[in-house]
C-alpha cells in the first residue's frame, strides 16, 4: 500500500507539473505585462495609476516568427530623428556633383519630385524602356526585321484517300490529284528587301498507280512586285505585309526607338534639374536655420538683460515679458526651421528627405546631408540670339517631335505606294528529279514545266487607300503644327527664364545691401540697450528686421542659382553644363554618367565682370534619320 500510495503521489505531481507548464494562448491585445496591483488600480482615477497603465499596456500586435524576415529591413532602419536630435546627427558634406552622380548611379527608375511612381507607375520612365521597346515582338526593330527572315518548311504525310500532291513552295499546290501515297516535302523561302518573294523546295514520295513507285521533284518560284509594294525603301518603311494605315517597317521602328531614348534623356534632364533645385533648397534651409538660431541667441541676450533690470527694479515686468515672448517665438522658429511646417515644407528634415528620395538613399540614418557651398554669385549674362538658337536645336521636346515628323513623312510615302495597283511579275519552274519509265503522262506533265507571267489587281474605287493617304497628310500637318507651337512655347519659356535671372540677380544685390544695413542697425541698438539708452522694444524690432533681411538675402541667393539652372534647362544645355552624358553603352539599358565637373564645381570659370556674356558649350546631337 505504501508503494502504491507513493506511485500515485508521483503521478499526480507529474500531471500537475505538466499542466502548470502550459502557457495560455497569446492574444494580440492581451495585457500580459499587467500585475495584479496594476489591474486593481486600472479603474482608479489617480494620476499614478493612469501613468502606470499607459506604460504597461501595449497595443502593438506581436510579430510572429514567420514575419521576422519580412520586417527585417524596416526594423533595422533608424527611426526618424526629432528636432532635439538635430545636433547629434553626423554631417554628410555632399557636393552638387556628388549628388548628381549618386542620382545617376541609382536611376534605373528615373525619379521625380512629384512621386509619380505611386500615382502613375506606367508613366514613369526607366533606363530599360528603349530595350523594352526594341525587344517588343510586335513593335520592336527585331520584329520588323523578322519579316525578311528565311522560312523553312518540311513535312511527312501519308494520304489515305484521294488528295492533291502538295509542294514545298509558298505559292500553293501542284494541282494534281493522286491515289493513296506517301509524301515528303521540304523547302525554304524568304522575302527580299525589294519585296520579291522567292522559294525553292522539293517533294518526294511513293505512288504505285501514277508514278509506278518512288518519285522526286524540285522547283523554284519568284514573285516580284512592279508597282504596289515594290522597292527597298517602301519595304523598309512599311514592311512586306503592310496594309493601308499599318506600317511597321524597320525605319519606323528605328524612329520610335530613338524617340524612346530621347524620352529617357528628357527624364534624366528633369532628374538632374530636380536634384539641383532640391540641393539648393536644402542649402537655403540650412541658411534659414542659421538665421533663426542667430535670432534665438540675440533674443536670449535681450531677455537676460531685461531679467537683470527687472531684478534691479530698473525695468517693469511687462517689458521682460515682451522679451520673453520674442525668445520663445524664436525658439519655435528654430524648431520649424529644422522640421518644417505645412504648407511650404521648408525645414531641413523635409528638404533633406526630398533629396534622399531623388538620390535613392535610405529615408533616414545617422547622417544628415549638408550641401557644400558657396553658390554662384557672379553676374551671369547670356546672349539671347544664341540661346534661342540653341534651344531650337537642343531641346529634347523638339528633337522628339522632329522624329515624329520624319515618321509621318515616311508613312505618307508608304500610303502613296499602296494607292498603286498590285502588278506582280511571276515565274515558276519545276522538274522531276529522275525520269521513271513507269509513270503516266499526267503525273510527269504535272511535276515538270515552267511558267512566266504577270498578274494585276486593284480595288475599283480604292477608297481605303485614298483615305490612308489623306490621313497621312493630316497626321503630317498636325505634327508640323505641334512642332511650330512647341518652338513658340520654348521661346516664351526661355524669355521668362531670362527675366527671372535678371530679377534674381538684382534682388540678390539689393538684399545684400539690406542685410548689411540691418546688421548695422542691430549692433547699434544692442549697444544702446546694453548701455541703458533705449528700450528693449527697439532692440527686438531690430532683431526681427535683421533676421528677415538675412533670410531674404539667402532666399534671393538661392533663387539666383535656381534661375541659372532654369535658363540652361530652357536652352537645352543643362546636361552639358552639369557634365552629364551617356555612360558605357549596353544593349539592355540606357546609361548616363557624370563625365566632367559641372559649372558649380568650377567657380573660377565665372569672374565678376558684368560686361562678359556667358554661354554654354553646344552639346553634340545624336544622328537622326531624315527621309529623302
Amino acid at each position: 500500500m505504501t508503494r502504491c500510495a507513493a506511485a500515485l503521489t508521483l503521478i499526480t505531481l507529474a500531471i500537475a507539473w505538466v499542466s502548470g507548464c502550459r502557457s495560455p494562448p497569446v492574444r494580440p491585445f492581451a495585457n500580459a505585462g499587467l500585475d495584479k496591483k496594476t489591474v486593481a488600480n486600472a479603474d482608479s482615477p489617480t494620476k499614478a495609476a493612469r501613468e502606470s497603465l499607459l506604460q504597461t499596456v501595449s497595443f502593438a500586435e506581436p510579430i510572429l516568427p514567420s514575419q521576422t524576415d519580412f520586417f527585417a529591413g524596416s526594423v533595422a532602419e533608424r527611426i526618424p530623428p526629432s528636432a532635439d536630435e538635430f545636433d547629434q546627427l553626423t554631417p554628410w558634406h555632399l557636393t552638387l556633383d556628388e549628388a548628381v552622380m549618386l542620382a545617376l548611379d541609382n536611376s534605373q527608375v528615373i525619379r521625380d519630385r512629384g512621386g509619380r511612381v505611386l500615382t502613375f507607375p506606367d508613366a514613369v520612365r526607366t533606363t530599360l524602356d528603349p530595350a523594352v521597346l526594341r525587344s517588343d515582338p510586335n513593335l520592336g526593330i527585331d520584329a520588323s526585321l523578322s519579316a525578311f527572315d528565311t522560312q523553312f518548311e518540311t513535312g511527312l504525310v501519308y494520304n489515305g484517300g484521294g488528295s492533291s500532291v502538295n509542294s514545298a513552295f509558298s505559292s500553293g499546290q501542284f494541282g494534281v490529284f493522286a491515289q493513296p501515297e506517301t509524301l515528303a516535302k521540304m523547302g525554304v523561302g524568304r522575302i527580299l528587301r525589294s519585296g520579291t518573294k522567292v522559294s525553292v523546295g522539293g517533294v518526294g514520295g511513293y505512288d504505285e498507280d501514277l508514278a509506278g513507285g518512288f518519285y522526286a521533284a524540285y522547283g523554284a518560284e519568284a514573285r516580284h512586285p512592279l508597282m504596289r509594294g515594290a522597292g527597298t525603301q517602301f519595304n523598309q518603311i512599311a514592311g512586306p505585309m503592310a496594309k493601308p494605315g499599318m506600317y511597321r517597317g524597320v525605319l519606323i521602328s528605328q524612329l520610335e526607338h530613338n524617340q524612346a531614348r530621347l524620352e529617357v534623356e528628357q527624364s534624366v534632364s528633369e532628374l538632374v534639374r530636380d536634384v539641383a533645385i532640391v540641393y539648393w533648397e536644402l542649402f537655403f534651409a540650412y541658411q534659414n536655420l542659421e538665421a533663426k538660431r542667430t535670432a534665438l541667441d540675440n533674443a536670449r541676450q535681450a531677455w537676460e538683460r531685461e531679467q537683470q533690470r527687472v531684478a534691479q527694479n530698473v525695468s517693469p515686468a511687462d517689458v521682460e515679458a515682451l522679451a520673453r515672448q520674442q525668445y520663445y517665438s524664436a525658439e519655435a522658429g528654430v524648431r520649424n526651421a529644422i522640421c518644417g511646417t505645412t504648407p511650404g515644407q521648408t525645414g531641413v528634415y523635409n528638404v533633406e528627405l526630398k533629396l534622399r528620395t531623388l538620390l535613392a538613399l535610405p529615408t533616414t540614418d545617422d547622417r544628415l546631408i549638408h550641401p557644400v557651398g558657396p553658390p554662384l554669385e557672379a553676374s551671369l549674362r547670356f546672349d539671347w540670339q544664341e540661346s534661342d538658337a540653341l534651344a531650337q536645336v537642343n531641346r529634347i521636346e523638339l528633337r522628339k517631335q522632329q522624329y515624329e515628323i520624319n515618321k509621318r513623312v515616311l508613312e505618307l510615302k508608304a500610303a502613296r505606294n499602296l494607292q498603286r495597283p498590285q502588278v506582280d511579275l511571276i515565274g515558276k519552274y519545276r522538274r522531276l528529279a529522275d525520269d521513271p519509265s513507269t509513270d503516266t503522262a499526267l503525273f510527269s506533265e504535272a511535276l515538270q514545266g515552267w511558267q512566266v507571267g504577270i498578274e494585276y489587281s486593284r480595288p475599283v474605287l480604292n477608297r481605303r487607300e485614298n483615305a490612308a493617304v489623306h490621313s497621312a497628310h493630316m497626321q503630317l500637318s498636325r505634327a508640323r503644327a505641334i512642332a511650330e507651337e512647341q518652338r513658340r512655347h520654348i521661346t516664351s519659356e526661355l524669355r521668362a527664364a531670362f527675366i527671372e535671372l535678371d530679377r534674381a540677380y538684382g534682388a540678390m544685390n539689393s538684399m545684400a545691401q539690406s542685410r548689411d544695413a540691418s546688421l548695422i542697425r542691430l549692433n547699434a541698438q544692442s549697444e544702446r540697450h546694453a548701455a541703458g539708452d533705449v528700450h528693449v522694444e527697439e532692440v527686438l524690432e531690430a532683431q526681427v528686421r535683421a533676421t528677415q533681411a538675412e533670410t531674404q538675402f539667402q532666399r534671393s541667393l538661392v533663387d539666383y542659382n535656381l534661375a541659372f539652372i532654369k535658363v540652361h534647362h530652357a536652352r537645352g544645355t543643362l546636361l552639358s553644363v552639369m557634365g552629364v552624358g551617356f555612360g558605357e553603352p549596353t544593349i539592355n539599358e540606357c546609361r548616363f554618367a557624370l563625365n566632367s565637373p559641372s559649372v558649380f564645381a568650377r567657380p573660377e570659370d565665372f569672374k565678376n565682370d558684368d560686361s562678359e556674356l556667358r554661354t554654354a558649350t553646344t552639346p553634340l546631337l545624336e544622328s537622326s534619320i531624315t527621309p529623302r
